[in-house]
């Protein structure tokens, strides 16, 4: 493991809502990894909640990994992985009810040459965004797979050292 001041810095960025159900996937998530040894030191578990203020969070990160419920048109519990560049206002993929919020602020972060080096989403689609605080069970099976999909992302980091020295 490369020690912390040569690691490349990771946050992980949960997105949505608690209170309607699996629009809150992205915060349950989160909240789940920070109980977790994830093995690497320079990494940051954040829970944003719906604030699409992510600026100053994720300026300094070289990857960064975002979690939340995506209306991608697929079966509940459907996982997605894209990049930043693969959403634009006129995909059909959608970032949950902040969309535009969460992809301007990372646009903004591109034109003042602050974006992360490397900006993975993983996006799953939710079954029901109803008030309540619990996942469906669609959503629920998945949390296991996606938990080792961030962990997969985290590694696949330090292995890349061609790409940060």
């Amino acid at each position: 493991m490369l020690e912390k001041a040569n690691q490349p810095k990771i946050v992980v960025l949960g997105v949505g809502n608690l209170l309607l159900r699996d629009e809150g996937v992205g915060i349950h998530l989160v909240q789940a990894l920070n109980g977790d040894d994830l093995g690497y030191t320079n990494l940051e578990v954040i829970d944003s909640g719906t604030s699409p203020d992510i600026l100053s969070v994720v300026e300094s990160a070289d990857k960064l990994i975002i979690i939340d419920a995506v209306k991608g048109g697929g079966e509940p519990g459907t996982i997605y992985r894209f990049s930043v560049d693969q959403v634009n206002l006129d995909s059909p993929i959608r970032l949950s009810l902040h969309q535009m919020g969460v992809v301007d602020n990372l646009r903004i972060l591109d034109l003042l040459g602050k974006q992360p080096r490397n900006t993975v989403i993983i996006g799953i689609e939710p079954k029901t965004v109803d008030w309540g605080l619990e996942l469906s069970w669609e959503v629920e099976k998945k949390m296991a797979e996606i938990t080792r999909l961030v962990k997969k992302e985290i590694e696949e980091t330090e292995q890349d050292e061609l790409h940060w020295r």
